[in-house]
């Protein structure tokens, strides 16, 4: 079965080791996350659920593995494909006419002064003891 669109929709009906080779096929392909495959997978609410889970067990075969690094990198990029929200396109809304007002006088501004720092007295020096030698 091919990688593709179209494709998509007709892996809810997979089983889930026939699920877990296209999305394993779709892990090492690494496609980027606005690409229209992943586009379709996120229209398809029942099948985002599923596709982690195959992606969990993807990294749980892949621990141990000679290349475990790179489809750890694989994965996490396919699961943040899947988590990537596209903003719906924004209908730009004509902005109407807002009339000038007058400005009003600001309130004057009363400005608040910190009380000066008090001088502390000096400390008296502590008195020298002397220490006679035991005899």
């Amino acid at each position: 079965m091919a990688i593709g669109p179209s494709a998509v929709e007709r892996w809810l009906d997979l089983s889930t080791e026939e699920l877990r080779t296209q999305v394993s096929r779709l892990v090492s392909s690494r496609l980027p996350g606005d690409h229209a495959v992943w586009q379709a997978i996120r229209r398809q609410p029942a099948l985002v659920p599923r596709i982690r889970g195959v992606l969990s067990g993807l990294a749980a075969t892949a621990a141990g593995s000679k290349d475990e690094a790179m489809q750890k990198v694989w994965i996490s990029k396919a699961r943040a494909a899947l988590d990537q929200v596209v903003p719906a396109p924004v209908k730009t809304a004509r902005k109407p006419v807002v009339k000038e007002v007058p400005v009003e006088e600001p309130e004057p501004v009363i400005e608040l002064k910190q009380p000066e720092p008090q001088e502390r007295p000096q400390a008296k020096p502590a008195p020298a003891m002397l220490f006679q030698e035991p005899s």
